[in-house]
């Protein structure tokens, strides 16, 4: 199950570019947090991120949110909706969270980890073609995982993996249409030897062009 961490945030009062921009040098992170009711702007310092990403992937986690106005604390469940990077550094600029609770499905992406090598892969007589990398799933938060694992050691070269084949983990709904191929095992090519023509080769046929009658009646 994917793991969860607490962050905490601060009600953002910054608002316009230069605003966020200053708030950015002072090492604080803008954020919206997407509620049920309302909408909050906050501000979280860069250091309470480190956990949350590595390079540019983003964890699946759950976040234990402590907001704090003033002298007033607000703790909430929420999840990472979406991130935005700068263009050109790479680096974080702004969060979008969703505000969860407890009883509430959330809808995310989550990466399928392909297990084993099938038998006609190690002896490179097959190729593997993946069309799918991620799997659209539908769970309570407590149910989230981090990843799906999905065993592919048993695929027969010609056949393919379907999202319907896949086991789920434990309260996990899939999104996905159940005939959805996920990948297949493809056989292949040979080089194919291109045989030259055996036999004689038949001499074209000389089709004299016929004299007109007019013409033929000048000779005779």
């Amino acid at each position: 199950m994917a793991h969860s961490i607490t962050l905490k945030a601060n009600i953002r009062k910054a608002i316009g570019k230069s605003a966020v921009k200053k708030l950015r040098a002072n090492g604080r992170i803008p954020a919206i947090l997407y509620g049920k009711k309302s909408n909050l702007a906050l501000e979280i310092p860069a250091t309470e991120l480190r956990d949350l990403f590595h390079g540019k992937r983003v964890e699946k986690v759950l976040l234990n949110l402590e907001i704090i106005d003033r002298e007033e604390k607000k703790s909430t469940l929420a999840f990472l909706q979406e991130i935005q990077l700068h263009p050109i550094t790479d680096k974080l600029i702004h969060l979008d969270l969703h505000e969860l609770s407890s009883d509430e499905k959330l809808h995310a992406e989550i990466d399928l980890v392909f297990i084993g090598e099938p038998q006609a892969l190690k002896s490179g007589t097959a190729n593997l073609d993946i069309s799918l990398r991620r799997l659209k799933i539908s769970c309570f938060p407590k149910d989230l995982p981090n990843t799906i694992p999905v065993p592919i050691e048993q695929l027969k070269t010609g056949e393919s993996l379907h999202v319907g084949d896949i086991p789920l983990p434990p309260g996990v709904e899939c999104l996905n249409p159940k005939n959805q191929v996920v990948l297949s095992l493809v056989a292949t090519k040979g080089e194919e030897e291109i045989e030259a023509p055996t036999g004689e080769t038949a001499e074209p046929e000389v089709i004299k062009e016929k004299k007109p009658k007019a013409e033929e009646s000048k000779g005779e």
